[in-house]
């Protein structure tokens, strides 16, 4: 009996061996669940040291999460550490009514968080006109792109470093500034709702032209690594609105937990890297991610390389042009049976790619666009029956034609996005809003 239990068992093993040989290569990127352990440092980026900067807001309903965070900061002790050295700077700002934790003060703090992990206050220091103390009275709002544009320019100019990563922490609003629809499709990022009366976010173009002029500002060429610890970010247009001030973007498809990253779990991964380079360090954020959500939530997170973007961007436009010469019928079933998230005008760029390559005899730019995807990400994590089509970017595309707003191509700043204005996809969502 014993040898009828060994030889099944070793029957099981190869067998199941050969599955997974099969799924990795079938999800190259690691997908879940199968996650290839080797690792290499892609462009031979060297080893260098870090600047965390942590645009926290938490002047709206996450207020509890984001004091959270920040302690989560403070408990991976960097004492005693010999590797690559990483200081962690944060701008938070709160508001009354959601949490009374760490001394409940109001209005904004600027903080550097100390190699034991104590919170260091910076005082006196100016930032868009006000000097942030914990008072309402010198209370910034982060909604206004000249306040990150300071942020940005004050921890350059006073921690140096090889790399610099910039977090963006709080909502993200897909194609839209509320939950509800809007004549002008809107792509956000960071409520500040310190007044109710006037509650103000930052728009794509105004995040491009605050990081933008503070790297002009500071003689800098692009930052490292965006984080945008936020809900629905993962996308074509913000991609490439952000392409010429990062190289690389770490954000989601999904919607985010409230409580977003595990700040302790990434500065411990930091601490057993050999090589702290921004392609690893991208990626180990999508690792960190995963562990933390892996048992618990549907949840995506991808880290892409923006300088492979331009080849997404060839590729889309051959598929635009190719898309708009089919019936309208066969897209618009297609495009119901692609994946798409909590805001349905936003759908998963490769899934949809996919399904035309599998139904559309001899579609054009189809294959490319999925090997464009394939490429420039560095790392892809999705969780969940529902996430199964997800492959780490998505796109504006409405289910169905009458749910197209012309707002996406009819734009003025600061809604405005350049791709549609260097793309054809815009060319193509005119086409679909009239079958």
């Amino acid at each position: 009996m014993k040898k009828v239990i060994i030889i099944l068992a070793v029957y099981l093993l190869f067998n199941t061996c050969s599955i997974l040989f099969l799924d990795k290569q079938k999800h190259p990127r690691g997908e879940n669940p199968y996650d290839p352990m080797t690792v290499d440092n892609a462009n031979n980026e060297p080893d260098g040291t870090w600047v965390f900067m942590v645009y926290l807001d938490a002047a709206n309903n996450l207020e509890s999460a984001g004091v959270d965070d920040l302690l989560e900061m403070t408990k991976v002790d960097f004492t005693a550490y010999a590797g690559k050295s990483i200081k962690i700077i944060v701008l938070m700002d709160r508001i009354d009514g959601y949490s009374t934790a760490e001394g409940d003060w109001k209005g904004t703090k600027l903080y550097e968080i100390s190699t034991s992990g104590n919170l260091i206050e910076k005082t006196g220091v100016t930032i868009n006109g006000k000097t942030p103390d914990g008072t309402t009275a010198q209370d910034l709002n982060m909604g206004d792109p000249k306040t990150l544009q300071d942020f940005i320019e004050y921890v350059i100019n006073n921690y140096s470093a090889d790399y610099y990563l910039l977090d963006i922490w709080n909502h993200g609003g897909g194609w839209r500034d509320t939950t509800t629809t809007s004549t002008d499709i809107r792509k956000a990022i960071a409520w500040d709702e310190d007044d109710s009366a006037n509650v103000d976010t930052l728009y794509m173009h105004e995040v491009q032209t605050a990081i933008k002029t503070a790297l002009q500002n500071t003689g800098h060429d692009k930052l490292d690594i965006i984080y945008m610890d936020a809900c629905l970010m993962q996308m074509v247009e913000v991609a490439y609105e952000l392409r010429d001030v990062t190289k690389y973007l770490v954000a989601s498809e999904e919607t985010v937990p409230g409580n977003g990253g595990d700040y302790t779990d990434i500065l411990t991964r930091y601490k057993e890297m050999d090589i702290h380079s921004p392609y690893l360090f991208s990626r180990l954020i999508v690792e960190s991610y995963r562990a933390q959500y892996y048992a618990t939530s549907d949840t995506t997170l991808s880290a892409i390389q923006i300088s492979k973007l331009s080849a997404l961007m060839n590729a889309l436009d051959i598929f635009a042009d190719d898309l708009i010469t089919q019936p309208g019928s066969t897209i618009e079933n297609i495009r119901s049976d692609t994946k798409d998230f909590a805001y349905p005008d936003q759908a998963d760029l490769y899934n949809f790619a996919e399904l035309c390559n599998d139904r559309i005899s001899g579609i054009s730019g189809a294959k490319e666009v999925m090997e464009a995807i394939n490429n420039l990400m560095v790392k892809e994590y999705h969780q969940g029956t529902s996430m199964a089509d997800c492959h780490g970017i998505a796109i504006y595309f409405p289910r169905t034609p009458d749910k197209v707003d012309s707002g996406y191509w009819i734009q003025a700043t600061p809604y405005d996005i350049e791709f549609d204005d260097n793309s054809k996809w815009k060319d193509f969502i005119q086409w679909y809003k009239n079958q």
